[in-house]
């Protein structure tokens, strides 16, 4: 039976303190208590406590027991809830060992200070979720957070690039690249800088000079000392002329120049007014890297950046769209032009960039093509390190380590990456290199080659790793479903074509329809 407790004692305010000798004499006067029934009121003395009252509860408040459940009781482990992180941006997925939700954004991470560098590292099998962990966290997810996303999208699915399903729902631009049909890109955009240079924090910044010399040494091989000099010169006249002109200069106007040089191209003044040096010597020196640019333009390149950056109908590229997709899925394996074309509008984006604000990310699908070129690596490195400079983070996709090589710009940006999401790695020896590269604890190790599909080890910053399960709403299993062609189905151009029997599809196309560029909300 509950015993309702009087009043518990409770402290005088200070209204009260000020008349203490007042109640002093009220007390020791019981006339005056009797006849004044407000102070008696107030200033009555409470009941005496026992001991084994207390024990029992008497003089608690009597409130009903709350019902629970060991689920929901879990929450309240402080051992938990005391160690949990702040929320960081989206859901990443759920911790398998706690339970508890594990989110991820660069931007936020970086915000809240857990890491110095914003750029991200994934690393998987085939078929083991990274793709699909790129696609909703770094993409449609980073997209409804207010982010711009670019996505150099190497695969093909069933005739288009991988992240076409993701442009459908995003509303976003895709660029394809070919030989034929596809975009351009234009080395001496004017809004690439002519010449490299460091900006205000030392970082380097990629100019036109270093993209040309990149071309030209992937068509013609190492550049000696004259014909550098011999392709500076031709890259002045080239920019003079087309001024002149009052258009954009292209690479065909470079290699037109090297073909014909004058006498601005002689390194120095008293080399011309003494003969040592003539127009015919330097003629020479650009001859053959002449002809094999030449080539190369009408070869490998062709149609791809001999001309002014253009779409595939032949209007400027529209970059104000929130994802962008690089589509290089036609262009050929071991084409160098799959590289040139990475690091060209890689260049080409970070220079628009800086002349705006904004959080960004680009993402790296496949990136071993970028390791494959040291000149390649070297830009995309280059621009990983300007990323706090112009609101970016690089994110860079692998299957494994030994992908790329040890003493590359690549394997320096790995290094470098505070946000890390390993997936199952089969070969111990690449489950050991993982573990020496990232500085994994040994409990690691075991689970390396035992994780399941769509489950990884995430690492952000110096904080321990975390076995984290990721989660999907049906709309992100259909942007991510890669399955239909083994499936004999057809992707299809609408949106959902290939789930039409689902019982949610009406009410997933409605919002889609009434929000095609922010369909999916922050957290799942």
């Amino acid at each position: 039976m509950a015993r309702h407790a009087p009043p518990p004692r409770t402290r005088p305010d200070a209204a009260v303190r000020k008349g203490d000798r007042k109640v002093k004499s009220i007390r020791k006067s019981k006339s005056t208590v009797a006849t004044d029934k407000r102070a008696a009121a107030v200033f009555r003395a409470p009941a005496r406590r026992r001991r084994l009252w207390d024990r029992f509860g008497w003089y608690d408040v009597a409130v009903p027991a709350p019902f629970t459940s060991t689920r929901q009781a879990e929450a309240l482990n402080t051992a938990l809830v005391a160690t949990h992180p702040p929320l960081s941006g989206p859901l990443l997925g759920v911790n398998v060992q706690t339970g508890q939700p594990e989110t991820c954004d660069p931007h936020e991470l970086y915000a809240q200070r857990r890491i110095g560098s914003p750029n991200v590292v994934i690393l998987g099998g085939v078929a083991m979720g990274k793709s699909t962990l790129t696609k909703l966290q770094y993409v449609v997810r980073a997209i409804a957070l207010g982010r711009q996303v670019v996505v150099f999208d190497r695969k093909v699915q069933q005739g288009k690039g991988e992240y076409h399903r993701a442009a459908q729902v995003c509303g976003g631009t895709v660029l394809p690249f070919s030989r034929r049909g596809g975009c351009t890109v234009n080395i001496l955009d004017p809004r690439i800088s002519t010449t490299s240079y460091q900006d205000s924090e030392g970082e380097d910044v990629v100019g036109q000079d270093e993209l040309l010399e990149m071309v030209a040494t992937q068509a013609h091989g190492a550049l000696s000392s004259d014909e550098r000099a011999a392709l500076r010169a031709a890259h002045r006249k080239a920019l003079r002329e087309a001024a002149a002109a009052g258009r954009v200069a292209v690479l065909r106007d470079v290699v037109n120049a090297l073909y014909e040089p004058d006498e601005s191209a002689i390194p120095r003044e008293h080399l011309s007014a003494s003969g040592w040096v003539t127009v015919r010597d330097v003629f020479e020196w650009g001859r053959r890297l002449a002809q094999d640019l030449e080539r190369y333009l009408e070869g490998d390149l062709s149609g791809l950046i001999d001309g002014e950056t253009q779409g595939p109908d032949g209007k400027p590229l529209d970059l104000s769209a929130p994802l962008i997709v690089v589509d290089t899925s036609r262009l050929p394996e071991e084409s160098p032009a799959l590289s040139l074309v990475m690091a060209i509008m890689a260049s080409y984006l970070a220079s628009v960039w800086s002349m705006t604000v904004g959080q960004r990310l680009i993402i790296i699908e496949e990136g071993y093509h970028a390791a494959r070129l040291p000149s390649v690596a070297a830009v995309f490195r280059a621009l990983a390190k300007r990323g706090r400079g112009i609101g970016l983070s690089v994110v860079t996709v692998f299957h494994h380590i030994s992908d790329v090589p040890v003493d590359s710009d690549m394997m320096s940006m790995i290094r470098e990456a505070e946000i890390i999401h390993v997936f199952r790695q089969d070969k111990s020896t690449d489950a050991e290199a993982v573990i020496n590269l990232f500085n994994f604890p040994a409990w690691v190790r075991p689970h390396l080659a035992l994780l399941d599909q769509g489950v990884h080890i995430a690492k952000i910053g110096t904080e321990p790793p975390k076995l984290v399960n990721g989660v999907r709403t049906p709309l992100e299993e259909w942007i991510t479903d890669t399955d239909a062609a083994m499936l004999g189905q057809e992707q299809g151009g609408e949106l959902f074509a290939a789930s039409a029997q689902s019982d949610e599809l009406e009410d997933v196309l409605d919002v889609v329809d009434v929000a095609p560029v922010d369909p999916i909300p922050a957290t799942v």
